[in-house]
């Protein structure tokens, strides 16, 4: 991936200490992670002024129709599986970020949100804006699956605009595509695995536009991670 020097290094320790206090010390990502073959192919786009590059129109949309679009797999975990419900609740319980705060408003829609959601998306990032959905969604027992998906200039491209973030939970990414209007992700359907997914934007929407379809073209719900 493109690096420009002038982006601050930011990683997701501080977020991974938060974690041991549940879950114990996350290890390192494995450098051996299998990413996939389109990822070598990924291009950050970018103008001058350090922006995504100027579309020409009104609306920010790149000019270009049913085109793919680079994407590369920055962390997996394929035999992951969610911890029950019971588990998930008795631990967030015994976190002091959570506890009974858990039955009130907004953690109690929150939870429900992103428990329940097998695609999240994020346009942003920041360590603390992503803890809710890394802990509620349960994704937290995999934490060091998504470590190699912040470092370097990766932050900061999600905040510019230039990258976009889906987490795949019990579906493996097929292929995007571009169509004009919105983000086309295919996917296969699978009964355990976890998969953080980054993309290359190709318009500068406030609000993603993104359809998620399985191989069998049923529509799967898009949960957005930017709470």
């Amino acid at each position: 991936m493109q690096k420009k020097n002038s982006w601050q290094l930011i990683r997701i320790g501080a977020l991974s200490l938060g974690v041991a206090g549940i879950y114990g010390c996350p290890q390192a990502l494995d450098a051996g992670v299998s990413h996939s073959a389109k990822s070598e192919a990924i291009t950050i786009v970018q103008s001058q002024s350090g922006g995504v590059a100027d579309t020409g129109t009104d609306t920010g949309i790149t000019n270009f129709s049913s085109q793919p679009v680079a994407y590369e797999i920055c962390g997996e975990s394929p035999g992951w599986q969610r911890t029950s419900f019971s588990e998930q609740t008795t631990a967030l319980l015994n976190n002091p970020r959570y506890g009974a705060a858990l039955e009130e408003e907004p953690l109690r829609g929150l939870s429900d949100k992103f428990w329940n959601g097998s695609v999240i998306t994020f346009t942003t990032y920041g360590l603390s804006a992503r803890t809710e959905p890394i802990f509620l969604s349960g994704v937290w027992t995999s934490i060091d699956a998504m470590d190699a998906c912040y470092e370097g200039d990766r932050p900061e491209a999600i905040n510019q605009g230039v990258l976009a973030e889906v987490w795949l939970i019990g579906n493996e990414i097929d292929e995007i595509a571009w169509t004009g209007s919105e983000y086309e992700v295919t996917v296969r359907s699978a009964s355990e695995g976890l998969q953080f997914v980054q993309f290359e934007r190709l318009e500068t929407n406030e609000t993603l536009p993104i359809r998620v379809v399985s191989e069998a073209g049923t529509e799967l719900p898009v949960v957005s991670g930017d709470w």
